[in-house]
């Protein structure tokens, strides 16, 4: 059986169909953006060479009203830095529009709610959850939306939300990675304005439908999607896009892989949830 978020894009590729391949870009479009909430649209994603690949992203209008963003919140007086929870479950607590997976974290719980312990700088609502390491860059997000790709050491001037990376794939337009390895990737990217976030899922591990990614092939991806700037999070069995249904309940868009089981969620201590308005009522 498909998962809600497979049967969402069999049917956007039915009304849609895939857009032809353009020279430019790494990938195929699988029909056009779509609105999923005030000042954010979704693309699915797929190609076929080097291997299979599928994935999806969402473009974030920062100029939009009613847009937020949250990172996981600690776990106060407890051991580690946050509690850890699924990111459907993320979204259902805080009551997020869309929410991903972000930073590297240890250890891996088969259960909500047991401490965790982040790698790499974390800031949720302005307050500092776990403390930046030389060795982890982050997306920053700041007063006023605005956002930042960045190693440390750090500028935290009015610094709101941060979660941290892996690494920088891309700076400036150019790919500042090599790496090989194929994984389930998430990645956040910014346009070279300022004005749009990118958030990309690719699936892997999964024989037939997606078998994953290399940063490098992060970097190409957000690159021809509009980024100027972009970061690799914790990917792998972590690898999760959610959003909201009109009834707030969680929807996973993506097909997860934690434990080797397609569709099976992992608890994560790191995630970064979007706000946004619903989209205007049709007359």
């Amino acid at each position: 059986m498909l998962s809600k978020g497979c049967r969402l894009a069999v049917c956007l590729l039915i009304l849609h169909g895939p857009l032809p391949l353009r020279a430019d870009e790494p990938f195929q479009r699988l029909g056009d953006w779509q609105p999923v909430f005030r000042g954010i649209d979704l693309l699915r994603l797929e190609a076929r060479q080097p291997r299979l690949m599928h994935g999806y992203v969402l473009r974030i209008d920062l100029q939009a009203p009613g847009i937020r963003f949250l990172a996981t919140p600690d776990n106060g007086d407890k051991p580690g830095h946050t509690d850890g929870l699924k990111t459907s479950t993320f979204l259902s607590r805080f009551g997020c529009q869309a929410a991903i997976n972000a930073a590297p974290f240890s250890p891996i719980h088969a259960e909500e709610g047991l401490p965790q312990t982040i790698s790499g700088l974390t800031i949720s609502q302005g307050k500092e959850v776990s403390p930046p390491d030389p060795k982890f860059p982050a997306l920053l997000i700041r007063k006023g939306l605005r956002v930042q790709i960045a190693a440390p050491p750090f500028d935290l001037t009015e610094v709101e939300t941060a979660v941290a990376g892996f690494q920088i794939v891309l700076k400036n337009g150019q790919i500042i990675t090599e790496g090989r390895d194929v994984h389930p990737r998430t990645a956040a990217g910014i346009s070279s304005d300022g004005r749009y976030l990118f958030l990309l899922v690719i699936d892997g591990r999964q024989p037939g439908y997606s078998l994953g990614a290399t940063t490098r092939e992060i970097g190409e991806w957000l690159k021809a999607l509009g980024a100027s700037d972009g970061i690799n999070l914790d990917g792998g069995g972590t690898t999760t896009l959610v959003l909201a249904d009109p009834d707030g309940k969680p929807r996973i868009v993506n097909r997860p892989i934690h434990a080797g089981i397609p569709g099976r969620e992992r608890v994560s201590a790191s995630h970064l949830g979007v706000f946004a308005d619903p989209l205007p009522k049709q007359p």
